[in-house]
């Protein structure tokens, strides 16, 4: 499993800047990115899988910059679950949830293997009674929990997942959710649920502005940081973080 580092990271596009001057990850851990709308947080996100190219700095896998990582070797180490996923093509919930063996593939077809893998993975998320249904007749939350399936089919030790809790109702969250924290893999989601993101997740970046004005674990995660990162009262209930207008 690989270590993620970023140096003096610098984006700009536009009026909107982010800057992020160090940052490690290390294999394993559970880091939630919480902050305003607008903050940098999926912008973020896309600069460590490498689909923006950084203004400046560093973002190194085992201390290898991640320009040098060929493609292919970038769907090894790492998996990506986009805020917004859609598939054009009439393809079959099994079939979408089978491309994400793609990076495993030996020649030009799918291995009884890796069918095998995908069929485990739709038992995982509730998803056996839709396999042969065509994915863009699922539901947003259907559609959520394929692709969801499909990035875990990845078998990537590092999955970047934006709001993995989107669309979903509260039953499939908490199941994802605690399904996701018992994983090994390194987990990086920016989740808007704080309270979801506090009772599943162990290390929390707060971004304000494009900038990182924390770096905390649980127990750090005070009313007071969070009042300063969303600009609105925030108070603890007896389990939960209560925001006050």
């Amino acid at each position: 499993m690989a270590e993620l580092s970023v140096d003096r990271l610098h984006f700009r596009r536009g009026r909107f800047t982010l800057e992020l001057d160090r940052l490690q990850i290390a294999p394993g851990e559970k880091v939630a990115i919480l902050g305003e709308n607008g903050c940098g947080k999926t912008t973020l996100l896309q600069l460590l899988a490498g689909l923006l190219p950084p203004s400046g700095g560093r973002v190194r896998y085992d201390n290898e910059p991640l320009q040098k990582i060929p493609m292919i070797r970038r769907a090894r180490l790492f998996a990506l679950l986009p805020q917004f996923s859609d598939v054009i093509f009439p393809f079959s919930v099994f079939e979408v949830v089978l491309f994400g063996r793609f990076p495993h593939r030996q020649g030009n077809a799918f291995s009884a293997e890796d069918r095998q893998l995908s069929t485990e993975m739709l038992a995982r998320f509730d998803l056996e009674d839709l396999t042969e249904r065509p994915f863009n007749q699922l539901s947003g939350g259907e559609k959520r929990r394929v692709m969801l399936a499909r990035v875990l089919n990845q078998q990537a030790p590092l999955l970047y997942l934006d709001e993995p809790n989107a669309g979903l109702d509260i039953r499939h969250a908490l199941e994802i959710f605690s399904l996701l924290r018992e994983r090994p893999e390194t987990i990086v989601a920016p989740v808007h649920d704080i309270n979801l993101a506090h009772r599943f997740f162990d290390r929390f970046l707060l971004l304000k502005e494009g900038r990182l004005l924390a770096d905390v674990h649980r127990a750090q995660l005070t009313p007071a940081l969070l009042t300063e990162t969303y600009n609105v009262q925030v108070a603890t209930g007896t389990a939960a973080f209560l925001f006050q207008h």
